[in-house]
Parts: structure tokens; sequence; C-alpha cells
């Protein structure tokens, strides 16, 4: 029964890309959390979102070879893809299969699709569909109703308790996860795409569109304040912060909502969190009543380790639990999928070359949002507070490796791209 739900909504949606693969980019934006909807497809088990992409990514090939638009080789004009963002592509794919390789297994395999060869799809179809202005904003339109119909979850849940698991419910701490099972699952997809729209708000000079931008930054910090999420919030508070000292604001009316926002995530939560945070992660507490940034300082500690001994090659994909068990010695604590922190997170999977591909991209990314910034291309900023939250968020938590992060990782990637793109053709959009 399911597999035939899957097939009509499947086909319904190819006639949407058959019309426009733009749109159908957007609509698989908007249902980023249906990696959630698992089944057996023709005997192979999958997600509804791995369904959409990899079924797109045939149709506009079939759709693509036939008018003769791709380019594969590596050098050329007629490649849409810039040099650099190719290598890393390829490298970044290459590096993958090095660490499947490691660690092969079925569990490993449906994992390294997940994570790295469909949201590679993604980024392929995305850099030669969207063109223009306007395929942009349908783009935008996917990450904004995202934010939207996922905080009308949330408060519904937050009324009648609907998929709120026990552990995040009254009497504990009420911690609200709309469609998903835990709230850092929402706080770590929607904490980017929040940064995003701030970036374009303040950016803006079209009052039509910033009301929009302000209404889906409302629910986003909604969502950011129902989870609970500290990460979340700090990470969103630095990238405010980060902007109030580096940019230029004229409208007064921004530089004042900025300044309110930055001290509600800063001061008003957050008394003393600085003093305990640098204790809970040089002295942490290894009872059972501890912190989670301290639970978080004692698995860096193990995974530290770890490393040690397989610096190298890490654990492969799906190999830390496994590896991990040798190294364990707090024993009340459970050892978790990931360690939790970002760079750890690339090293246990991906090994030490994955490491440093990481940090090339990060310091690649830095310096072309600098640029960006330089030349005043109106995404400049949406994409420094996004990629700004992402990363610090990362630094307690695993911002890619799940179905939906690792695509909006893509996502990302490809509109930065887009974006560099216009500074060398000389039309910032604006």
């Amino acid at each position: 029964m399911l597999e035939i739900l899957a097939i009509i909504c499947l086909g319904g949606f190819l006639l949407i890309a058959k019309r426009s693969v733009v749109w159908a980019l957007a609509l698989i934006i908007l249902l980023l959390p249906s990696y959630l909807w698992r089944l057996d497809f023709l005997g192979w088990p999958t997600t509804f979102l791995e369904l959409m992409i990899v079924g797109l990514f045939i149709f506009w090939l079939i759709k693509q070879q036939r008018r003769q638009k791709i380019n594969w080789r590596l050098s050329g004009f007629a490649n849409r893809i810039a040099k650099p963002w190719r290598y890393f592509i390829l490298t970044w794919l290459l590096v993958s299969v090095i660490a499947l390789i490691f660690n092969f297994n079925l569990s490993a395999l449906g994992l390294w699709r997940a994570y790295f060869l469909e949201p590679i799809l993604f980024l392929l179809i995305f850099l030669y569909s969207v063109k223009n202005k306007e395929d942009r904003q349908i783009i935008f339109y996917g990450l904004g109703g995202l934010v939207v119909w996922l905080a009308f979850v949330a408060i519904w849940q937050s009324f009648t308790a609907w998929n709120l698991p026990a552990a995040y419910n009254e009497p504990n701490i009420k911690r609200l996860t709309a469609v998903f099972a835990y709230p850092n699952a929402l706080s770590l997809l929607i904490a980017p795409i929040t940064a995003w729209f701030t970036g374009l708000w303040l950016s803006s000079k079209h009052k039509s569109k910033e009301l929009a931008y302000l209404g889906v930054i409302f629910l986003g910090i909604l969502l950011l304040v129902s989870t609970k999420s500290e990460g979340a919030l700090l990470a969103f508070g630095f990238s405010l912060l980060f902007y109030f000292f580096f940019a230029k604001i004229a409208n007064k009316k921004k530089l004042a909502l900025v300044i309110i926002l930055i001290l509600a995530i800063f001061l008003t939560p957050a008394k003393n969190y600085i003093t305990q945070a640098t204790n809970d992660i040089l002295q942490p507490n290894s009872n059972q009543h501890t912190s989670s940034l301290a639970v978080r300082s004692l698995q860096w500690q193990e995974t530290t380790e770890l490393l040690q001994d397989h610096w190298l090659v890490g654990a492969g994909i799906n190999g830390y639990q496994k590896m991990m068990v040798n190294y364990h010695q707090i024993t009340w604590l459970e050892i978790f999928l990931y360690p939790h922190n970002i760079f750890l997170n690339f090293w246990v999977e991906l090994g030490f070359l994955g490491l440093l591909l990481f940090i090339t991209l990060m310091s690649y990314l830095a310096r072309t949002c600098y640029g960006l910034i330089k030349n005043q291309h109106y995404l400049a900023w949406a994409l420094t507070l996004a990629w700004l939250t992402w990363f610090v968020h990362g630094l307690v938590d695993v911002p890619y490796f799940k179905n939906d992060l690792s695509v909006l990782f893509f996502i990302l990637l490809g509109l930065t791209i887009l974006a560099v793109r216009d500074n060398k053709s000389n039309s910032r959009l604006l």
C-alpha cells in the first residue's frame, strides 16, 4: 500500500518537474523532512526524499542530455561549475567512497547514498537549473515554506502533544520537535535557514519582501526557542553579533532590532553561561546529573583517544559506535552516533583526508563570503550568516550527517556558487 502511495506521489512530483525543474527543486526543499517516510520501494529500502532526488535526477538527465546542455569535462568554459568547486565536489565524493570501503556494509552504503551521493546529485541539478534571480526566489519560497509549515506543526504539537516524545514533555522540560523524534533535529535544520532569511531581510531594499522575510524570521526564532536548543540560539546570536560588528547598518530600525535580538539571546537566558560552559568543557562533571555540554566534553575526550589510534582513516562511514566500544569508559553515558563536534564528526567518518578537505572548504567559504560582502552582492550577508550559524552550531552538534541536513549543506553551497558566478560575470542582481 505504501509503495502504491509513493508511486502516486512520485508521479505527481515528476509532473511538476516536467513543467519546471526549479519548482521541483523548491518542492524537495519544502519537503526535506520527507526522509522520515521510510519504505521498501521495489524491494529496495529507501525514503521518499531519496525517491524525489533520484527521480528528479534521472528525469533531468534524460531531458538535458537530449538537448546536449551538460558538460561533464573537468575543464572547459561550458561547464557551469567553476574549477575550485568542481574539484571539491569530486574530491568530496572520492573521500566518501574511500570511507565507505573502509567500513563497508549495507547500512553504511545506505548512509553514503543519503549523505553524499544524493545531495551531490541535487547540487548538479540545482547549478544547471537555477539560472536567474527569479529562479532563486522560487528556491527561497521552498526554504521559507519549510520554516512556516514546521512552525505550524510545532504550535499544534505544543497544544496537543502530538508526536511529542515523553522525554521532551511535561513533567520534564518541554521541548518541541514538530515532525522529528528529538528537538535538535528541528533546530539544526531551522537555525541556518532563519539566519539566511535574517541576512536577506537586512540586505533587502523591497518593503514587500521585507515583511515576508520578517515573518519567516519570527517563526524560525519561535521554533528555535521552542526546542530550547542553546547551541542553535547561541549560534544564531553569534551570527547577529558578527553582523553588528562588521556590517554597515544604514537603517536605524533594523539596527535597533538586531541589537534587541542580540541582547535577548546573550543576556536574558545566558547569565553566567560563559563561565559555566568553560568549566563544562575543561573540567566536565562525570556524574549523571551533569550538563549537556559536559556530556559533549566527555564524549570528545573519548573520541580523541580513538583518533589517536585511528587518526588516518577514522572509523569509516557508520563505524563510530562500533569502534567506540573499546574506548568508552563512562558506562552511564550512551555511545552516540557521532562525536557532536563538526571537526571530530568529519574526522571519524571520513578520516584525516576528509578533515583536511572540510577545513579547506571552510577556509575557502570564509574568503568567498568576504569577497561577496566586499562586492556588495545581495546574497552576501544571507550566505555569511547562514554559514556562520551552521558552523558555530556544529561545534557542539552534528549539522551534516542526516538526510535533510546534508541536502541543506549543498543548498547553501549551491547558492554560494551561484553568487560567485554573479561576481565573475559582473552581475550582482541587486
